[in-house]
């Protein structure tokens, strides 16, 4: 027995399959503007800061944030925030689920590096050492 199918209905069928999958994924394909609004709100609120750096830049006590997305997943990120770990304490009895979500947008929608004052102009910097203002004053200096 032999069954005709068109390929239009494949093509349909299959579309529907992969568009139920999207649907019913565990994670969102991208994090909304509100849930990054939100994370950025309890990353300034919860003392995220007092060991990142004001926008999680700088860090101190914990790592710089910057590019965090690019080191862990979000379900390492998920882990760490929740379950703490190499210094950082627990987050997981004080922040819902929703709000460990919200954090995640936040910082894996962190695009931008951003430098602190002390990497913008270290002492000793090429422009310094290799005609910056420094050099010049010097050169002018030993005429």
């Amino acid at each position: 027995m032999r069954i005709s199918i068109s390929s239009s209905k494949v093509v349909t069928v299959v579309w529907s399959a992969v568009s139920f999958l999207m649907l019913c994924a565990p994670t969102q394909m991208a994090a909304s503007s509100k849930a990054r609004r939100r994370g950025a709100e309890l990353f300034a609120q919860r003392g995220c800061a007092h060991c990142h750096g004001p926008a999680g830049v700088g860090g101190g006590r914990g790592p710089d944030l910057q590019l965090v997305r690019k080191r862990l997943t979000k379900q390492q990120m998920w882990r760490q925030i929740h379950d703490g770990g190499m210094m950082m304490p627990a987050f997981g009895g004080v922040l819902t689920p929703p709000q460990i979500h919200d954090l995640i947008a936040y910082l894996r929608a962190k695009r931008k590096v951003i430098l602190s004052p002390a990497q913008a102009h270290p002492v000793g910097s090429q422009s310094e050492i290799a005609g910056g203002p420094a050099a010049n004053q010097e050169h002018a200096e030993a005429r």
